[in-house]
């Protein structure tokens, strides 16, 4: 009997993790549909939709991470790795992005100054690197090989229609698995806010995020301010790493670039403070979202 209800929890889980592959591909089609398009027309850089394919890849590779952790039988492994590989060349382009706007920014009225309109060129040029390195990646036979992997996945999973009641119990335990988790990197953070426990924290977050939203209608409204909250921790989280990134970026740009040592030093400390100041902010965030009823129902 109790073999049965183990089998039968199995097969909500697959039949689950069917669907929200199935969503991950027509997103991802959809954004890369988009790409492509713009291409054949004569625009080769299109921001908007390459950040819909990175977040729909990272999006269902967190969700499947979870759903791994909920079933170890789902088998998984090999096709999160696969999403990683694919993703991250559209991770770094979104980081040399945020770092060419960071740059921007930090630099103010002293952008058209010549060092400044220096140090932009630099920054452009790294983006415009990771920019081709995505565009090949798009039109290379390892991006449609991990399409079809996905959808080999979704394929082999068995088609399960479940009702919101049979689906909440699986719900409360990927709830549970992902606040756990981000619990414990949040209390490591509190103890050491440095740069890496404050980003695993934020990933931590995201994935809590994904899991929320893929369980939203069963959830239900308990679950609406939660979501909130974790967005805002997790965005608050990010604009950290991104004015620490920023920080390390032109503390290596003074290294390479003697002309442009005495700036790049200066903005490098400004960058480290305001990342700092962040670092013993983002604790009422935290406190915020722990005090909230749906975390102690999981």
């Amino acid at each position: 009997m109790v073999e049965n209800a183990e089998d039968d929890e199995g097969e909500i889980v697959k039949g689950f993790t069917r669907d929200i592959l199935r969503v991950a591909e027509k997103n991802i089609k959809v954004a890369d549909f988009t790409v492509r398009d713009n291409h054949r027309e004569g625009v080769p850089d299109d921001p908007e939709s390459t950040r819909k394919i990175r977040l729909a890849f990272r999006r269902i590779r967190y969700q499947l991470n979870t759903m791994s952790t909920v079933d170890s039988s789902l088998g998984a492994e090999f096709l999160i790795g696969r999403l990683r590989d694919v993703g991250n060349p559209f991770g770094r382009l979104r980081d040399a992005e945020i770092l060419e706007s960071s740059v921007t920014e930090a630099l103010g009225d002293r952008a058209d100054t010549t060092q400044g309109r220096q140090l932009l060129d630099i920054a452009a040029h790294a983006r415009r690197v990771e920019q081709q390195t995505t565009d090949h990646l798009l039109h290379s036979d390892a991006y449609r090989e991990n399409l079809t992997e996905v959808t080999k996945f979704r394929r082999s999973l068995p088609s399960r229609h479940s009702t919101p009641e049979t689906l909440r119990p699986l719900a409360e335990r990927a709830m549970h698995v992902s606040w756990r988790a981000l619990r414990r990197s949040a209390l490591r953070a509190k103890r050491n806010p440095s740069d890496t426990n404050l980003h695993q924290t934020r990933i931590a977050a995201k994935r809590t995020l994904y899991a929320a939203q893929a369980f939203s209608d069963v959830l239900g409204a308990s679950a609406e301010e939660f979501v909130r909250s974790v967005d805002g921790l997790q965005k608050f989280l990010g604009k950290q790493h991104d004015l620490a990134m920023a920080s390390k970026w032109f503390a290596q740009v003074s290294k390479d670039y003697p002309a442009l040592h005495g700036l790049a030093r200066s903005l490098a400390r400004e960058e480290r403070r305001r990342a700092d100041k962040r670092s013993t902010r983002w604790t009422k965030y935290w406190k915020t979202l722990e005090t909230q009823k749906a975390p102690k129902k999981w």
